[in-house]
């Protein structure tokens, strides 16, 4: 079942491909977070609300990748990612509430010894609006290096966002996305709700709950389908001083069912909880003009146990342990 694990794994991306350190540092997903940068991939509409410069992957290993957001009554946009080296262009539009975002995929190897033996060609358009029920978001893509087939693969995926009274949570979102890769296709649908409370001045938590459903077929007779009943979190973000922040959180999922079929035999997966959970810190400095800077990123427990050392680098364990991110907002 390997490909359809491939195919899980690329849905769930779709909603987190420009997540920062930050949003990493609180359980990888910027839809629980309104108002930070990352929100842009998921809710085109939010590149009206600030204007920045950023430059993420820093020391994490894997290509940088860099974005400009600027205007006034209207906003325009430039994206840049190095592991993206098949890109021709990836630029955003906002104003009135609205956002736009369009990628273009140009790339040859000549010689077949690349990532891909024929031309790559495809496109990414993404849109999103603040409307009465809420934050939408929706996307289409389409690419197509020769390995589907003689058809491209295509990605559609919708988010939403919005107020929802409920318990103790006062926030809902949820997210849909469809694949289909030429001989191999997936689905997946998430539904949160979250609330953030402030218990003290300067901290701020998250509490979410919710579910996930993923089914995917790899060839035919070769599929599975999963549910996750409940997935949680809770993050705490906490200012230490007027320009340093820690941040933690920790994820436990639930795999409620899980069914698989192969070869035409029909199985029962592992099912119960899978806990992730992980550390970060980020420091902030007002600029002369009135804007901020600041830089954000993912921390070994290690800086908790032994701060001194890790700091100093005596200990063997690495002060980072994701992406680093640099952005001045202005």
């Amino acid at each position: 079942m390997k490909n359809v694990k491939v195919i899980l794994i690329g849905v769930a991306l779709c909603a987190t491909v420009f997540a920062n350190a930050r949003i990493d540092a609180l359980g990888g997903d910027a839809g629980f977070w309104p108002g930070d940068r990352a929100n842009a991939a998921i809710f085109p509409g939010t590149l009206n609300d600030a204007n920045w410069v950023e430059y993420g992957n820093v020391e994490s290993g894997n290509g940088p990748s860099a974005s400009i957001n600027w205007g006034d009554g209207v906003k325009w946009g430039l994206n840049f990612d190095a592991d993206a080296n098949q890109d021709w262009v990836n630029m955003s539009w906002a104003k009135d509430g609205m956002g736009l975002s369009v990628g273009f995929v140009s790339a040859s190897d000549a010689d077949g010894n690349g990532a891909t033996s024929q031309d790559a060609s495809g496109f990414d358009l993404t849109w999103g609006s603040s409307m009465s029920f809420g934050e939408l978001g929706v996307g289409y893509s389409s690419y197509d290096d020769g390995s589907t087939g003689s058809e491209a693969g295509t990605l559609l995926w919708a988010n939403w966002r919005g107020d929802l009274g409920f318990w103790v949570f006062d926030q809902a979102k949820a997210s849909f996305a469809m694949a289909d890769q030429g001989t191999a296709s997936s689905m997946g649908l998430t539904f949160d709700l979250f609330t953030h409370v402030t218990p003290a001045d300067g901290v701020t938590a998250l509490v979410g709950m919710g579910f996930g459903y993923n089914t995917a077929e790899a060839s035919p007779g070769n599929d599975a389908t999963t549910l996750w009943l409940p997935n949680a979190i809770l993050a705490v973000e906490a200012s230490m001083t007027d320009w340093a922040t820690v941040r933690t959180f920790v994820r436990q999922n639930h795999a409620f069912s899980n069914e698989s079929t192969s070869g035409g035999t029909s199985a029962d997966g592992d099912t119960g909880n899978t806990t992730d959970y992980g550390f970060g810190v980020g420091f902030g400095w007002t600029a002369s003009n009135g804007g901020s800077v600041s830089l954000d990123m993912e921390v070994s427990n290690q800086l908790f146990v032994d701060p001194i050392s890790t700091m100093a680098g005596w200990d063997s364990a690495d002060l980072a342990t994701g992406a680093v991110t640099l952005s001045y907002e202005f």
